[in-house]
């Protein structure tokens, strides 16, 4: 392969290697690579700092070679591989984005974390593909050092959720500075005021477990609902009641981590008004039911 080519899995990563869960939602390990590794995709964001030895990193449009404080940010679906190994040492480290979307509104305030950590999470269009870009010194140090504690809490039988949350959330930041650094225009996402207005209304409804709705909000922006639904469509990918309806879910995933709500509990608190019709939604959204969910990530 070679860049402008397309590249096709030939294997992929996901929770049997992984095993994120409630207590375990994001994980990171130190890897020793000693030979090429094969295309192939992930189930999951990947994040990789590259701490020792050489070798390519091929994506399905660049091929770069990995320099060092390089990292990459890997989005759930998209191919790369590692080509001309040599004494390749990474920190790997991988995410549940239902845990993370928790913190929605801080990441947005957060310039280029949106895009990078939970743009195809969010979004259909805008959406980020491969990543790759060096940090300096002392961010360098400081991804390695919180990379390290989330490794050590993976061992632990129980670890610290704030803890966890709070070691992440610095490797966001510096990576979101990284990012911005290397490519500032890439790095940002910009959306019509009428459409922001609409996610901040949803953020409140899903909070609120209430209903949202599209023509109040277009009438407020001024337009047709279906004008309304368009403009938010082309901003997002998703029509208003899909984004809605992808947030609700992705709120019912957090509750689901927990195993103190049965599922009927969940239904109601994410705003359904039935554990059937809520069923029905959430294996339309994850291609699973709340229990198979419960019973693969709630551990």
């Amino acid at each position: 392969m070679f860049p402008g080519t397309s590249l096709l899995p030939r294997f992929r990563i996901d929770q049997r290697s992984v095993q994120l869960s409630a207590q375990r939602p994001v994980r990171a390990q130190r890897l020793s690579v000693t030979s090429d590794v094969e295309a192939h995709d992930h189930a999951f964001h990947e994040i990789c700092v590259k701490t020792g030895g050489t070798a390519r990193h091929l994506t399905g449009e660049t091929e770069r070679l990995l320099a060092p404080g390089d990292v990459f940010v890997v989005p759930p679906g998209a191919v790369h591989a590692l080509l001309d190994v040599r004494y390749l040492r990474v920190i790997n480290a991988y995410y549940l984005s239902e845990w993370l979307v928790r913190d929605l509104g801080m990441l947005w305030a957060e310039p280029g974390a949106v895009p990078l950590f939970l743009s195809r999470t969010l979004m259909k269009f805008r959406s980020v593909d491969v990543v790759q870009f060096r940090l300096d010194g002392p961010d360098l140090s400081m991804v390695v050092a919180e990379l390290d504690q989330i490794e050590d809490a993976g061992g632990k039988t129980a670890g610290s959720g704030l803890e966890l949350r709070g070691c992440f959330h610095k490797i966001i930041a510096a990576f979101s500075r990284g990012w911005i650094r290397a490519d500032p225009t890439a790095a940002t996402i910009e959306f019509r005021q009428e459409v922001w207005d609409a996610m901040e209304a949803i953020e409140r409804a899903v909070a609120n477990s209430s209903p949202f709705s599209v023509s109040r909000h277009a009438e407020l922006a001024g337009m047709s609902a279906d004008h309304f639904a368009a403009l938010f469509r082309e901003s997002t990918g998703y029509g208003p009641m899909d984004y809605f309806q992808r947030r609700r879910i992705h709120r019912a995933c957090q509750l689901l981590l927990s195993p103190r709500l049965s599922a009927t509990e969940v239904a109601f608190d994410a705003g359904f008004s039935d554990a059937p019709h809520f069923c029905r939604v959430f294996k339309r959204h994850t291609g699973m039911t709340p229990m198979q969910y419960r019973r693969i990530y709630g551990g």
